[in-house]
């Protein structure tokens, strides 16, 4: 497989704590994104028209594209190759500036898409997350292709 997912964080989407600033972030992947059939399982069967419309919920709070400022919640542009609480002039919880994890990943992303306030207590992100496994599943993998355009 010639993509080498460093994933360890989400949703941001997820992968919010705090209130955003209006200057742009400027994280630019070091890996083109992905066709779906090159994600590894199970994300390779996902429905990217589900994830595209979960992302709905959290657009009003996250940004995808480069350079775009962050929001109430961090851009996501590149968040899987990047540690968590660490995009560009976004201000984290304590809870996730102390969360101790090298990178966001897919699998952990979708722990935290499952329960945000159960998964990491004290952080600020205003989401209760989706109790499907296959709808986590898709938005993730929406993810994975989207943040690295």
């Amino acid at each position: 497989m010639r993509v080498n997912f460093l994933i360890v964080a989400a949703l941001a989407l997820t992968l919010t704590g705090g209130c955003g600033e209006s200057e742009p972030t400027s994280a630019t992947p070091a890996v083109p994104p992905p066709a779906l059939d090159e994600l590894p399982a199970p994300w390779n069967a996902a429905d990217l028209g589900n994830g595209a419309s979960l992302f709905i919920k959290c657009k009003s709070c996250h940004t995808l594209v480069a350079g775009e400022a962050n929001r109430v919640g961090p851009n996501l542009h590149g968040v899987f190759d990047r540690e968590p609480a660490s995009a560009p002039k976004f201000k984290y919880s304590t809870a996730l500036e102390t969360f101790a994890a090298d990178r966001w990943t897919p699998e952990l992303i979708d722990e935290w898409l499952a329960k945000p306030k159960e998964f990491l207590p004290g952080n600020a992100m205003f989401f209760d997350g989706l109790a499907k496994e296959e709808d986590r599943r898709d938005l993730i993998a929406w993810l994975l292709i989207e943040t690295r355009k």
